[in-house]
């Protein structure tokens, strides 16, 4: 038995609106058996633009059973059959929200009637109901109110039924099993055909536009993910109804999935995503000299014309490199730029610094331990690679990291007898360098398992990558 359900509601999502007007149609496998219809009492306002699209004003709803009021009936009629809507996803998570505010949580099967009609009817534009009964010869009475459009839908769920030659409704069953609930306008072929390895992945909309992109170890298990929990959020409901089509990458390992998925963000700018969603370039610390001859330190922006020491992620990174190492140098804290004063530093006062805020130390023996510095910041930009697994058995992956800037990523063949640095570089992707990138290479758990290798170290013990990995 199959319960045919369209509602009316108070706005575009479950988890701030309710249910304005319910019907319920029983279908029997063969024809209508049962109906029930009826306004509910929202108990709040309806806004005058949903007003606009069903025609159900406040008035009309004032003197109506609240959902409580009815919740054993339609309960009665939803129990044990399968719940059946276009695009169920929307209907369900409204009545299942309805049941959970009673502390009485649902759990049906569903069918969605777009998803069936893409298989059985293909072909057509547009999936929407007043397009399919039009191509089906369907009459909706009353459209956009509950009961006109839930007999148009057992109409068409009638027809699905008597042309489904091939099975589709109860191979359907059987997959929504697994609880993975395919958005309606994503082939469910497309979801079944991913990979479980690791890379990055794209959703796009009906015109091929990347909505969203994302990394995975195991890019079929991660997908899932997005297509289960509570579909109540506008968000979720939004983001699932836009996705029509699912492309990935393979990368061979997580730390190349992250630098991808971090330079894709950057790149397509996608609607849904939100983290690394920024073009900030981070904070340096800058080299300059004052005019009576000291080299002086400071914390900015990067900036054309200044003389960049270290990049770093954000302003707390920097301000701590910076106040540590000037601090194991004897660094004046005014030089350095981290203390601000018009005359000498608090350092000076309580005997700790050597005087070059107000002239004491000469900008000779000032500017040596500021080169100290410089030196410091050098060695902590050393040239690296990182060794990894590749997309097959045979191929290996090289991260690359020269001067303190990553230059990309690249795959060759495990055989290859690669033993001149600069030859690396002819398998590298180049990617434009980023300050998230260095939170990702910094990072344990992106690096775990990966090898990695200092460009002296290579060239003093004169490693051959075949043997390196």
């Amino acid at each position: 038995m199959y319960a045919i359900v369209d509602i009316e509601t108070t706005g575009g999502y479950a988890d701030n609106n309710r249910i304005c007007e319910i019907a319920i149609i029983i279908h029997d496998g063969q024809k209508v058996v049962k109906e029930y219809q009826s306004l509910i009492n929202p108990e709040r306002s309806i806004p005058y633009g949903v007003q606009a699209i069903h025609g159900i004003n406040d008035a009309m709803v004032a003197d109506a059973p609240k959902f409580f009021e009815q919740a054993k009936t339609i309960y009665e009629l939803l129990k044990d059959n399968i719940f059946v809507a276009h695009s169920v996803n929307f209907d369900y998570s409204f009545v299942q929200k309805a049941f959970v505010e009673l502390g009485f949580p649902l759990q049906l099967k569903k069918l969605c009637t777009v998803r069936l009609s893409r298989k059985i009817f293909p072909g057509y534009k547009s999936y929407s109901l007043g397009n399919l009964c039009d191509h089906r010869k369907i009459i909706i009475n009353d459209r956009h109110r509950a009961y006109g459009d839930a007999i148009a839908t057992a109409e068409l769920f009638t027809q699905l039924l008597a042309h489904d030659t091939e099975g589709v409704i109860e191979k359907t069953l059987k997959k929504n099993a697994s609880n993975v609930n395919i958005p309606e306008n994503l082939n469910k072929e497309v979801y079944e055909a991913l990979p479980q390895a690791p890379g990055v992945y794209y959703f796009l909309n009906s015109k091929s536009q990347i909505i969203y992109v994302g990394k995975a170890k195991d890019i079929k298990k991660r997908v899932s993910t997005h297509f289960g929990g509570n579909k109540g959020e506008i968000a979720k409901q939004a983001f699932q109804k836009d996705i029509y089509h699912v492309d990935y990458l393979l990368t061979g390992n997580e730390l190349i999935a992250l630098l991808h998925e971090s330079h894709e963000i950057r790149k397509h700018w996608p609607r849904f995503n939100s983290a690394q969603k920024n073009n900030n370039p981070g904070h340096c610390i800058f080299l300059y000299e004052d005019r009576l001859g000291y080299k002086r330190l400071q914390i900015g922006r990067k900036q054309n014309g200044m003389k960049t020491l270290m990049r770093f992620a954000n302003h707390a990174g920097a301000f701590k490199f910076l106040v540590d190492k000037s601090k194991e140098l004897n660094i004046c804290p005014k030089m350095a730029g981290y203390q601000s004063s018009p005359t000498e530093c608090f350092d000076h006062k309580i005997k700790e610094c050597e005087g070059a805020c107000i002239g004491d130390e000469s900008p000779e023996s000032h500017n040596k331990k500021i080169k100290a510095f410089i030196q410091l910041c050098d060695s902590e930009k050393s040239d690296y690679i990182f060794i990894g697994k590749g997309k097959s058995q045979e191929e290996m992956s090289i991260v690359m990291v020269e001067g303190g800037s990553y230059l990309g990523y690249g795959f060759l063949h495990k055989e290859e007898a690669i033993s001149e640095w600069e030859d690396l570089k002819n398998y590298l992707q180049k990617f434009p360098d980023h300050p998230e990138i260095y939170k990702i290479l910094n990072s344990e758990t992106a690096t775990k398992g990966l090898k990695k290798i200092k460009k002296d170290d290579w060239l003093q013990q004169k490693i051959r990558l075949s043997q390196a990995s």
